[in-house]
């Protein structure tokens, strides 16, 4: 009889193990998969130990708009619960070709695991006007380069979008789990918290980059500029994706004095030699900005890419190459 209740204790004690354990595996059910750095970041930080993994297809130092699938990468997108995007044609031609062949129906279009950030804030146009797309100098060829459906999808260089994004991904993380609201919660109520205090910190300390000119190689620093205050006075690229000619540098180079502009600015994932050779001749800094989280040290996640970009910027304008 004692051999037997000790037999039933035992049991008990592991029926007990077993529940905890799946307890504890129930506390990480999402699979996340997103499509660049800023995102995979602000998952993480909005997820915490909700989240099981978090697969990123591209890194800071990748071009976002290409970029070529690998089996990992698909087989990761096969057993997501959620995609974490950008959308706005940035990932447009890859990321519709990766769904198909992932054949995962949680995460198409219409469904609640397909996240796409730019579809919950304002999107700048990409004009040659605002933004100097096209800029000076010679036009692109037909069917150069790319274009973006709809605006400019680099959304992530003013931390207002991100801001935005934070509360309508935590909404779709309670949607798809709601178990964890309390903590998804809690944790985008402080990473919201903490961004609007160093945004308004940034913002006051960029005060001198207010109305400065720059030339910049691609328009993948709009949103970071827009949001300082800082005006495009020309593109390198003719058209997005295009890469300039020696008639359009040259125009670049004779516009530099007339727009007093301060210096040139290059991404990350970019190959800087065009931003070299303009900053060389028209005697202007050069400065390396991340981008995204991961495209330099400093920005090792949202709020260092902010405050690196920051620092770089006002370099750049006190005549200090950050390349």
């Amino acid at each position: 009889m004692k051999a037997s209740r000790t037999f039933t204790a035992a049991l008990a004690g592991a029926a007990l193990l077993l529940s905890a354990a799946a307890t504890t595996a129930k506390a990480a059910p999402l699979e996340v998969f997103a499509c660049v750095p800023e995102w995979a970041s602000l998952a993480k930080a909005i997820g915490g130990d909700r989240l099981a993994n978090v697969t990123l297809a591209t890194s800071a130092l990748d071009n976002p708009e290409s970029m070529k699938p690998t089996p990992g990468l698909i087989a990761s997108l096969s057993k997501a619960d959620l995609i974490v995007c950008t959308g706005a044609g940035l990932e447009e031609g890859w990321l519709p070709a990766m769904l198909e062949r992932a054949g995962n129906a949680k995460v198409v279009k219409g469904k609640p695991g397909y996240f796409m950030a730019s579809e919950y804030v304002k999107l700048l146009e990409d004009e040659e006007d605002e933004h100097g797309h096209g800029g000076p100098g010679e036009k692109a060829a037909e069917g150069g380069g790319h274009q973006h459906e709809g605006g400019n999808p680099h959304i992530q260089g003013d931390p207002n979008n991100v801001r935005l994004v934070a509360g309508q991904l935590a909404k779709r993380l309670i949607q798809l789990d709601p178990e964890g609201k309390d903590g998804y919660t809690e944790r985008t109520k402080a990473f919201i918290g903490e961004l609007t205090a160093l945004t308004k910190e940034l913002k006051a300390k960029a005060a001198p980059l207010k109305g400065a000119n720059v030339v910049v190689q691609h328009g993948n620093a709009i949103y970071l500029l827009n949001w300082l205050g800082v005006r495009t006075a020309a593109t390198l690229e003719p058209e997005p994706g295009v890469a300039p000619g020696p008639a359009h540098l040259a125009e670049i180079i004779e516009l530099v004095p007339k727009q007093k502009v301060r210096f040139i600015t290059y991404s990350a994932y970019e190959d800087p030699a065009p931003s070299r050779y303009i900053g060389e001749k028209a005697k202007i800094s050069l400065v390396k900005l991340p981008f995204t989280v991961g495209g330099t040290p400093e920005a090792n996640d949202l709020f260092g890419l902010y405050r690196d970009s920051v620092a770089r910027l006002l370099d750049g304008y006190a005549g200090k190459a950050r390349d």
